[in-house]
């Protein structure tokens, strides 16, 4: 197994790809497969890993947010670098879906995975689900003298002024589920007026989804918005942080498995995919400290989850969330309307 960054990646693909990989990333009698995947390095890693053992399949991936990956697939377009996508929302599987860039699957090992969880034409399953949650510091609270944001509105408060942290909606993953979370369950203006006002008390976007985590773990904010596998894993690593759910319901997502279209290993490919609907790749993730709720229901649903399987989820829409038009004007207006100049970290 090999993870490499951007531009290592970039540079082994235009010198001819296998010969220039590391060692370890070298095609052998077992094959060989390119991976673009979303969850933190840590757990990538040993998705790719177990892989690994159970195929001798050698992986190499590239970590990317879901906003890198779509722009990074949709560049390839012609020439595609990896032949699976991974770990990334299916708001973005669905945006893939419709500009043509995937190519559609039926994994046998899929069976005992509920139907809303699959295309039924295949083009991408769903592995794992998870939801939008506050993280908040604890030592924060406690100087401050105050309690967990509990509300959507808990966050527009003057108390979380310049504490509040987010994953942009432009680049990531997190960011646009916030993002369509607060325009459906508030209605397009309204939920753009509460942006604003969100807007004013964030200290920072960050490029990725799991940047807040760091940040609200040593204290550099108050509040991150995350989802819960980023916050319960901080918290199992042992950070200062509480977790709190918004009463009026919170946004999900359905975290999947694609094969892209043109994949340049599709033996390689088609087997990550079946492998990845097992219990045994699942349960990897809880393992490397990034909690979800599997969706093969033979997996086993890690302690720290438990608590939270019946948390208030609105009615999301993934169909309107995921279409390329939508997800084009609301990145556009939010970058227009909301950023205006700020830098994303």
């Amino acid at each position: 197994m090999a993870t490499i960054s951007r531009r290592q990646f970039t540079g082994l693909m235009l010198a001819g790809a296998a010969s220039a990989l590391p060692l370890s990333g070298r095609t052998q009698a077992g094959g060989k497969l390119t991976l673009y995947m979303g969850p933190p390095e840590k757990t990538c890693a040993a998705v790719a890993q177990g892989f690994e053992k159970r195929s001798s399949i050698k992986a190499t991936f590239l970590r990317l947010s879901a906003g890198e990956a779509i722009n990074r697939i949709r560049a390839e377009r012609n020439s595609p670098q990896a032949s699976i996508l991974y770990g990334i929302g299916l708001p973005s599987m669905l945006t893939l879906k419709a500009d043509g860039l995937l190519e559609p699957y039926k994994s046998p090992e899929a069976v005992a995975i509920l139907d809303k969880y699959k295309d039924p034409e295949g083009y991408w399953t769903g592995t794992d689900v998870d939801f939008i949650g506050f993280a908040s510091n604890k030592k924060f609270l406690q100087e401050k003298g105050l309690k967990a944001p509990q509300s959507w509105e808990d966050l527009t408060r003057a108390e979380f002024a310049g504490q509040i942290c987010l994953g942009s909606p432009s680049t990531s993953g997190t960011g646009y589920t916030f993002l369509t979370t607060v325009l459906q369950l508030m209605g397009e203006q309204k939920g753009w007026d509460y942006v604003k006002r969100f807007n004013a008390n964030v200290a920072q976007y960050t490029r990725s989804g799991i940047g807040p985590t760091q940040l609200v773990g040593r204290g550099e904010v108050g509040v991150g918005i995350l989802f819960a596998h980023d916050i319960l894993g901080s918290i199992d690593r042992g950070f200062p942080i509480e977790m709190s759910l918004p009463s009026e319901g919170t946004g999900y997502d359905l975290f999947c498995v694609v094969m892209l279209k043109g994949a340049p290993e599709v033996s390689s490919a088609k087997k990550f995919v079946d492998w990845s609907c097992t219990p045994e790749s699942v349960e990897l993730l809880a393992a490397s400290e990034y909690f979800d709720v599997p969706t093969n229901p033979k997996a086993t649903v890690h302690d720290l989850v438990k608590p939270y399987q019946s948390a208030k989820l609105v009615n999301f829409d993934f169909n309107w969330a995921g279409s390329s038009t939508v997800r084009q004007q609301l990145v556009d207006r939010f970058t227009n309307d909301i950023l205006a100049g700020r830098k994303i970290s």
